[in-house]
Protein backbone atom coordinates (compact mmCIF):
# COMPACT_ATOMS: atom_id res chain seq x y z
CA UNK A 1 0.00 0.00 0.00
CA UNK A 2 1.32 3.42 -0.94
CA UNK A 3 1.94 5.85 1.91
CA UNK A 4 1.13 9.55 1.66
CA UNK A 5 4.20 11.72 1.22
CA UNK A 6 5.42 13.24 4.46
CA UNK A 7 4.99 16.81 3.19
CA UNK A 8 1.32 16.15 2.38
CA UNK A 9 0.69 14.89 5.90
CA UNK A 10 2.37 17.99 7.31
CA UNK A 11 0.28 20.28 5.11
CA UNK A 12 -2.95 18.55 6.16
CA UNK A 13 -1.90 18.72 9.79
CA UNK A 14 -1.13 22.42 9.52
CA UNK A 15 -4.48 23.05 7.85
CA UNK A 16 -6.31 21.22 10.61
CA UNK A 17 -4.58 23.36 13.19
CA UNK A 18 -5.35 26.68 11.50
CA UNK A 19 -8.98 25.62 10.92
CA UNK A 20 -9.67 25.62 14.67
CA UNK A 21 -11.43 28.92 15.45
CA UNK A 22 -9.82 31.12 18.11
CA UNK A 23 -11.65 30.79 21.42
CA UNK A 24 -11.60 31.92 25.03
CA UNK A 25 -10.30 29.46 27.59
CA UNK A 26 -13.42 30.11 29.65
CA UNK A 27 -16.45 32.42 29.39
CA UNK A 28 -19.24 33.19 31.83
CA UNK A 29 -22.44 34.61 30.31
CA UNK A 30 -25.31 35.72 32.56
CA UNK A 31 -28.52 37.56 31.64
CA UNK A 32 -28.71 41.06 33.14
CA UNK A 33 -32.23 41.88 34.38
CA UNK A 34 -31.35 45.12 36.16
CA UNK A 35 -33.32 47.26 33.73
CA UNK A 36 -30.58 49.90 33.83
CA UNK A 37 -29.49 51.79 30.76
CA UNK A 38 -25.79 52.03 31.54
CA UNK A 39 -23.37 49.49 30.14
CA UNK A 40 -19.60 49.03 30.23
CA UNK A 41 -16.98 47.01 28.44
CA UNK A 42 -13.24 46.73 28.98
CA UNK A 43 -10.37 44.29 28.62
CA UNK A 44 -7.61 44.31 31.19
CA UNK A 45 -5.89 42.03 33.69
CA UNK A 46 -6.21 39.19 31.21
CA UNK A 47 -10.03 39.31 31.04
CA UNK A 48 -12.71 40.69 28.74
CA UNK A 49 -15.53 42.06 30.89
CA UNK A 50 -18.86 43.35 29.56
CA UNK A 51 -21.64 44.51 31.89
CA UNK A 52 -25.31 45.05 30.96
CA UNK A 53 -24.45 44.93 27.26
CA UNK A 54 -27.08 44.14 24.61
CA UNK A 55 -26.54 41.21 22.30
CA UNK A 56 -26.67 43.67 19.41
CA UNK A 57 -23.78 45.69 20.87
CA UNK A 58 -21.76 42.51 21.39
CA UNK A 59 -22.21 41.51 17.74
CA UNK A 60 -21.32 45.01 16.52
CA UNK A 61 -18.12 44.99 18.57
CA UNK A 62 -17.14 41.40 17.71
CA UNK A 63 -17.42 41.94 13.96
CA UNK A 64 -16.02 45.51 14.03
CA UNK A 65 -18.98 47.03 12.23
CA UNK A 66 -21.03 50.17 12.73
CA UNK A 67 -24.43 50.05 14.42
CA UNK A 68 -26.25 50.74 11.13
CA UNK A 69 -24.50 47.78 9.47
CA UNK A 70 -26.38 45.19 11.53
CA UNK A 71 -29.90 44.05 10.68
CA UNK A 72 -31.76 41.75 13.04
CA UNK A 73 -34.76 41.26 15.35
CA UNK A 74 -35.65 44.00 17.83
CA UNK A 75 -34.92 41.81 20.85
CA UNK A 76 -31.18 42.03 20.09
CA UNK A 77 -31.37 45.51 21.65
CA UNK A 78 -33.33 44.51 24.74
CA UNK A 79 -31.68 41.24 25.82
CA UNK A 80 -28.67 42.22 27.94
CA UNK A 81 -25.84 40.20 29.39
CA UNK A 82 -22.88 40.25 31.75
CA UNK A 83 -19.85 38.51 30.26
CA UNK A 84 -16.49 37.62 31.77
CA UNK A 85 -14.20 35.84 29.31
CA UNK A 86 -10.63 34.64 29.82
CA UNK A 87 -8.46 34.52 26.68
CA UNK A 88 -5.29 32.46 26.39
CA UNK A 89 -2.30 34.10 28.04
CA UNK A 90 -0.45 36.77 26.07
CA UNK A 91 -3.47 37.39 23.79
CA UNK A 92 -3.59 40.83 22.18
CA UNK A 93 -6.60 43.15 21.98
CA UNK A 94 -6.78 42.41 18.26
CA UNK A 95 -7.15 38.67 18.96
CA UNK A 96 -10.09 39.11 21.33
CA UNK A 97 -12.66 39.94 18.66
CA UNK A 98 -12.31 36.64 16.71
CA UNK A 99 -12.66 34.87 20.07
CA UNK A 100 -15.83 36.86 20.75
CA UNK A 101 -17.16 35.82 17.34
CA UNK A 102 -16.54 32.17 18.21
CA UNK A 103 -18.35 32.62 21.53
CA UNK A 104 -21.38 34.14 19.77
CA UNK A 105 -21.58 31.21 17.36
CA UNK A 106 -21.06 28.52 20.00
CA UNK A 107 -23.09 29.95 22.89
CA UNK A 108 -25.80 32.00 21.14
CA UNK A 109 -25.97 29.83 17.98
CA UNK A 110 -25.52 32.98 15.92
CA UNK A 111 -26.02 32.63 12.16
CA UNK A 112 -25.65 35.57 9.76
CA UNK A 113 -25.12 36.43 6.13
CA UNK A 114 -23.74 39.50 4.35
CA UNK A 115 -25.60 41.80 2.00
CA UNK A 116 -24.86 45.06 0.21
CA UNK A 117 -27.41 47.80 0.66
CA UNK A 118 -27.67 51.37 -0.61
CA UNK A 119 -27.69 53.79 2.31
CA UNK A 120 -28.36 57.52 2.50
CA UNK A 121 -25.08 58.88 3.87
CA UNK A 122 -23.24 62.09 4.48
CA UNK A 123 -19.91 62.59 2.74
CA UNK A 124 -17.39 64.44 4.92
CA UNK A 125 -15.57 66.81 2.54
CA UNK A 126 -13.60 70.04 2.66
CA UNK A 127 -15.69 73.20 2.74
CA UNK A 128 -15.01 76.20 0.56
CA UNK A 129 -11.88 77.91 1.85
CA UNK A 130 -10.23 74.67 3.01
CA UNK A 131 -9.61 73.11 6.38
CA UNK A 132 -8.78 75.17 9.46
CA UNK A 133 -6.39 72.77 11.14
CA UNK A 134 -2.97 71.36 10.26
CA UNK A 135 -1.42 67.88 10.26
CA UNK A 136 0.68 66.90 13.27
CA UNK A 137 3.21 64.21 14.11
CA UNK A 138 1.17 61.02 14.76
CA UNK A 139 3.70 59.75 17.31
CA UNK A 140 2.06 59.07 20.65
CA UNK A 141 -1.28 57.72 19.47
CA UNK A 142 -4.73 59.23 19.42
CA UNK A 143 -6.44 60.73 22.45
CA UNK A 144 -10.04 61.94 22.67
CA UNK A 145 -11.64 64.04 25.37
CA UNK A 146 -15.36 64.71 24.98
CA UNK A 147 -17.16 66.76 27.60
CA UNK A 148 -20.84 66.88 26.69
CA UNK A 149 -24.41 66.22 27.77
CA UNK A 150 -27.71 65.89 25.91
CA UNK A 151 -27.45 69.51 24.78
CA UNK A 152 -23.91 69.42 23.39
CA UNK A 153 -20.44 70.24 24.60
CA UNK A 154 -16.80 70.27 23.55
CA UNK A 155 -14.64 67.74 21.78
CA UNK A 156 -10.84 67.82 22.01
CA UNK A 157 -8.79 65.33 20.02
CA UNK A 158 -5.08 64.81 19.51
CA UNK A 159 -3.55 63.06 16.52
CA UNK A 160 -6.84 61.74 15.17
CA UNK A 161 -7.74 60.81 11.58
CA UNK A 162 -10.58 62.02 9.41
CA UNK A 163 -12.10 58.53 9.34
CA UNK A 164 -12.34 58.59 13.14
CA UNK A 165 -13.86 62.04 13.04
CA UNK A 166 -16.43 60.72 10.55
CA UNK A 167 -17.30 57.92 12.99
CA UNK A 168 -17.78 60.43 15.78
CA UNK A 169 -20.03 62.64 13.64
CA UNK A 170 -22.06 59.57 12.59
CA UNK A 171 -23.26 59.10 16.17
CA UNK A 172 -24.59 62.68 16.28
CA UNK A 173 -26.40 63.04 12.97
CA UNK A 174 -29.24 61.19 11.25
CA UNK A 175 -27.22 59.06 8.80
CA UNK A 176 -23.78 57.41 8.44
CA UNK A 177 -20.85 59.71 7.67
CA UNK A 178 -18.12 58.57 5.26
CA UNK A 179 -14.73 60.23 5.12
CA UNK A 180 -14.29 61.59 1.59
CA UNK A 181 -11.87 64.39 2.46
CA UNK A 182 -8.83 62.66 0.97
CA UNK A 183 -6.89 63.78 4.07
CA UNK A 184 -4.65 60.96 5.27
CA UNK A 185 -2.65 62.55 8.08
CA UNK A 186 -3.13 62.90 11.85
CA UNK A 187 -4.72 66.07 13.21
CA UNK A 188 -5.27 67.87 16.52
CA UNK A 189 -8.23 70.22 17.01
CA UNK A 190 -11.17 71.17 19.20
CA UNK A 191 -14.86 71.43 18.40
CA UNK A 192 -17.71 73.14 20.28
CA UNK A 193 -21.16 71.88 19.32
CA UNK A 194 -24.82 71.53 20.25
CA UNK A 195 -27.07 68.53 19.62
CA UNK A 196 -29.59 69.24 16.85
CA UNK A 197 -32.43 67.35 18.52
CA UNK A 198 -32.18 69.50 21.64
CA UNK A 199 -34.61 72.39 21.21
CA UNK A 200 -35.26 74.46 24.30
CA UNK A 201 -37.66 77.40 24.52
CA UNK A 202 -35.98 78.67 27.67
CA UNK A 203 -32.46 79.11 26.42
CA UNK A 204 -30.69 79.42 23.10
CA UNK A 205 -28.14 76.83 22.00
CA UNK A 206 -24.71 77.69 23.33
CA UNK A 207 -22.86 76.42 20.25
CA UNK A 208 -23.87 75.64 16.64
CA UNK A 209 -25.25 72.19 15.79
CA UNK A 210 -22.69 69.61 14.62
CA UNK A 211 -22.96 70.18 10.81
CA UNK A 212 -22.55 73.94 11.25
CA UNK A 213 -19.88 73.55 13.93
CA UNK A 214 -17.58 71.46 11.74
CA UNK A 215 -18.01 73.91 8.86
CA UNK A 216 -17.40 77.05 10.89
CA UNK A 217 -14.66 75.71 13.16
CA UNK A 218 -12.92 73.03 11.07
CA UNK A 219 -13.55 73.99 7.44
CA UNK A 220 -15.37 70.71 6.73
CA UNK A 221 -18.92 70.04 5.59
CA UNK A 222 -21.44 67.23 5.14
CA UNK A 223 -22.94 66.47 1.72
CA UNK A 224 -25.98 64.20 1.28
CA UNK A 225 -25.22 61.22 -0.93
CA UNK A 226 -26.14 57.56 -1.44
CA UNK A 227 -23.52 54.82 -1.12
CA UNK A 228 -23.52 50.99 -1.14
CA UNK A 229 -22.49 49.61 2.26
CA UNK A 230 -22.08 46.04 3.43
CA UNK A 231 -24.36 44.90 6.24
CA UNK A 232 -24.65 41.79 8.38
CA UNK A 233 -28.12 40.20 8.61
CA UNK A 234 -28.87 38.00 11.62
CA UNK A 235 -30.66 34.84 10.47
CA UNK A 236 -30.70 33.13 13.85
CA UNK A 237 -29.68 33.78 17.46
CA UNK A 238 -30.76 32.28 20.77
CA UNK A 239 -32.03 34.56 23.54
CA UNK A 240 -30.71 32.12 26.15
CA UNK A 241 -27.04 31.14 25.66
CA UNK A 242 -25.85 27.60 26.35
CA UNK A 243 -24.65 26.86 29.88
CA UNK A 244 -21.35 28.21 31.17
Amino acid sequence: MMRAPVFAVLVLSAFAQTAVPPAFEAASIKPNRSGGGNSSSHSRTGLLQMTNVSLRSIIVRAYRIKEYQLSGPDWLRTERFDIVAKPPSASTEEQLMPMLQTMLVERFKLEMHRETKDFPVYALVEAKGGIRFKPVDPTGGTSTNSNNDDKGGELKVERTTMSRLAEWISSRVDRPVLDMTGLTGAYTFGLKFSIESEKSDSDAAKYPIVPLAIQEQLGLKLEKRTAPLEILVVDRAEKVPTEN
